[in-house]
């Protein structure tokens, strides 16, 4: 399963909220019945470990963007020795809608770059006309 960044927060979120709820689940029942807080206590155990890997995920997630601040030369290796194919992987490794994100972002800097001062017309519109198809 491949996640977004958005949605594994929300999977931390709800889990740091389970984890509250069992800790003040163990505050009434500890001394009363020790089979449960026993089953919370390594319920409590299993989604800590979870979160933990969850977090992992976003930090790597994090360095995988960062670390795509490189310069793209023509023969399709990457500034600091990496080639253009090397680079998909970790974009593979995104789900869609982060990549259409990343996507939209670059299309966005692309247009800004090329768009000259004063003119109001998108650049795409300017350097990529749409094909007419005549039926």
């Amino acid at each position: 399963m491949n996640l977004s960044y958005k949605a594994i927060q929300f999977i931390i979120e709800a889990i740091d909220y389970r984890l509250e709820a069992y800790e003040e689940r163990l505050k009434l029942i500890e001394d009363i019945d020790e089979d449960e807080a026993s089953d919370i206590g390594n319920d409590c155990g299993f989604l800590e470990a979870l979160r933990h890997d969850l977090v992992q995920t976003l930090q790597n997630r994090e360095t995988v963007l960062l670390s795509a601040d490189r310069t793209v030369r023509k023969d399709g290796s990457v500034s600091d020795g990496l080639s253009l194919p090397e680079l998909f992987q970790p974009v593979l490794q995104l789900s869609m809608s982060d990549r259409l994100l990343l996507v939209d972002a670059i299309a966005e800097s692309i247009r800004q770059e090329t768009l000259a001062p004063g003119k109001s017309e998108t650049a795409s519109e300017e350097t990529f006309p749409r094909k007419v198809s005549s039926v």
